[in-house]
């Protein structure tokens, strides 16, 4: 069996272990999660975070290209909490896609009033 690898300098080959290393622990924490699809479900949080972090109202209200936002006052606990409750009724899956996935996630946050446009938040000040 004949494996060709390229010559990497000491730091690319350390930076490759490391990897190496950090996504097999990675793997074995997701193995050890006692939800299924573990996967699927690091996924969906993964992106939940990331619409939370990334659009709060303050930091939205004067955004001319951004028309939603987090509910003013809403805490990620709140959303994690409504996430487990509905996790049976959510079907949040892979199998069509990350687009289709962040299309279900980014409506099931509106249904939950967790995501409003920047109209009502402004109302709400």
């Amino acid at each position: 069996m004949s494996t060709s690898t390229k010559e990497i300098d000491l730091q690319e080959a350390t930076r490759r272990d490391d990897v190496y290393n950090d996504i097999n622990k990675v793997i074995d924490s997701l193995s050890n999660l006692p939800v299924f699809p573990s996967l699927v479900w690091v996924w969906c949080w993964d992106i939940i975070r990331n619409i939370y972090e990334n659009n709060q109202w303050q930091d939205n209200k004067d955004n001319q290209y951004e028309e939603e936002c987090i509910a003013k006052g809403l805490e990620l606990k709140t959303i994690w909490d409504k996430f487990w409750e509905d996790s049976d009724k959510n079907g949040f899956t892979l199998e069509y896609g990350v687009d289709q996935l962040d299309e279900h996630i980014y409506d099931w946050l509106r249904d939950c009033d967790f995501l409003v446009s920047l109209d009502e938040a402004e109302d709400e000040s």
